[in-house]
């Protein structure tokens, strides 16, 4: 079975090894939406949340090109032989650093979206956001 893998390793990492495409350039700033569940909200409460998450982070979009262009990078050293695991390394602290920074970027702007609404209004959105996730239909 080893055998077997190495030999399948060895036909396709030339062609999974292959020359990366170049990166495209950032995507236009992306608009995030409040999400379907938000129903519970006052009128003014749906209000303010589509004016906070109307304005565009103008970092979104090249934290995700960058994190997509980390992923196929690591897609390609990992199918090498030997694996780098040095370079492996440095790519999984950047994926790190990358995903932390989109995190701290979301939670900037739901903190900016509680501090806007209102007492009830707070109450409804948290209250969602605690709730577990519903199964797809």
């Amino acid at each position: 079975m080893s055998l077997r893998f190495a030999l399948l390793a060895a036909i396709s990492a030339p062609a999974l090894a292959a020359a990366p495409k170049p990166v495209a350039p950032a995507p236009a700033p992306v608009i995030l939406t409040p999400g379907p569940n938000w129903n519970g909200m006052s009128a003014e409460g749906r209000t303010i949340a589509a004016r906070i998450y109307a304005q565009p982070d103008p970092r979104a979009g090249e934290l995700k090109s960058e994190i997509d262009a980390l992923r196929l990078e690591r897609t390609q050293l990992i199918a090498a032989v030997p694996i780098d695991v040095d370079a492996l390394e440095s790519l999984l602290k950047k994926d790190e650093d990358l995903q932390a920074e989109r995190r701290r970027r979301s939670n900037a702007k739901l903190i900016e979206l509680i501090r806007a609404l209102p007492e009830a209004d707070r109450a409804v959105l948290l209250k969602t956001l605690a709730a577990p996730a519903r199964p797809a239909r």
